[in-house]
C-alpha cells in the first residue's frame, strides 16, 4: 500500500481528472514546461513513479519551442481518446466490460451517485460510466473515510475496467508519451491502494 495521506490522494485524483478530463490548453502546457507542477512530480517521484514522470517531462520537454506544441498534446488527446473504439481507448467502462459486469457497475455507480447526492455535468453530456465520474466518486469515498467502500470500489469496479483501458492506450501510437505516463499513474497509484 502507497503511503501518502487522503489529501494527498485526493488531491492526485484531482490532478489526475483534470489531465484526463479535456485536452491541456496552450496555457496549462506552458505551466507544465515553466515547471507549475514540479512539485507535484517531485511528490510523485518520491513515490516510486520517477520512471512515468520522467517519460512525462521528457515528453514535454521534446515538444517545448514548437510554436503549436500544444497541438501535438491535442492530437495526442484525440487519437487516445475521442475517436471510435477500434482505434481509441474511450475513456468509459462499458468498452472493457460484459453486459452483466456493467449491468453491476452501473448499478452501483447510481448508487453511489445517489449516496453523494452527485449528478452527471449535463454540459459534458458523458455518461456515468466515464472515466472522471469514477475519480469523482472516489474523492467522495475518501472525503467520507471509509476505507472498506475505497477498497470494494477500486479493486471490484473501477480497477478491474481501467487495467484493459490501460493496456488499449499502450498499444496506440502517439506523438508523445505524455498521456500514456498519466494513465500508468492512475492504474499504478490504484494497485497499490
Amino acid at each position: 500500500m502507497i503511503q501518502i495521506t487522503s489529501e494527498e490522494r485526493l488531491f492526485v485524483y484531482s490532478w489526475l481528472s483534470n489531465v484526463l478530463g479535456h485536452e491541456l490548453s496552450k496555457q496549462q502546457l506552458e505551466q507544465y514546461q515553466n515547471g507549475y507542477f514540479d512539485e507535484l512530480f517531485n511528490f510523485l517521484s518520491q513515490q516510486g513513479f520517477s520512471k512515468e514522470i520522467n517519460k512525462i517531462k521528457q515528453s514535454l520537454s521534446e515538444i517545448k519551442g514548437k510554436e503549436f506544441a500544444h497541438l501535438d498534446l491535442a492530437a495526442d488527446y484525440t487519437q487516445l481518446f475521442l475517436l471510435d473504439g477500434q482505434v481509441s481507448a474511450l475513456p468509459y467502462a462499458s468498452v472493457y466490460l460484459n453486459e452483466i459486469e456493467l449491468g453491476k457497475n452501473l448499478a452501483f455507480l447510481d448508487h453511489l451517485l445517489l449516496k453523494f447526492g452527485l449528478q452527471l455535468n449535463k454540459e459534458t453530456h458523458e455518461p456515468s460510466d466515464h472515466l472522471c465520474v469514477y475519480l469523482e466518486l472516489l474523492d467522495k469515498i475518501i472525503e467520507s473515510s471509509n476505507q472498506e467502500l475505497e477498497q470494494e470500489f477500486i479493486q471490484i469496479y473501477f480497477l478491474p475496467w481501467l487495467q484493459r483501458f490501460n493496456l488499449k492506450v499502450k498499444g496506440i501510437k502517439t506523438q508523445t508519451d505524455f498521456y500514456p505516463q498519466i494513465v500508468n499513474i492512475l492504474v499504478s497509484l490504484l494497485s497499490k491502494v
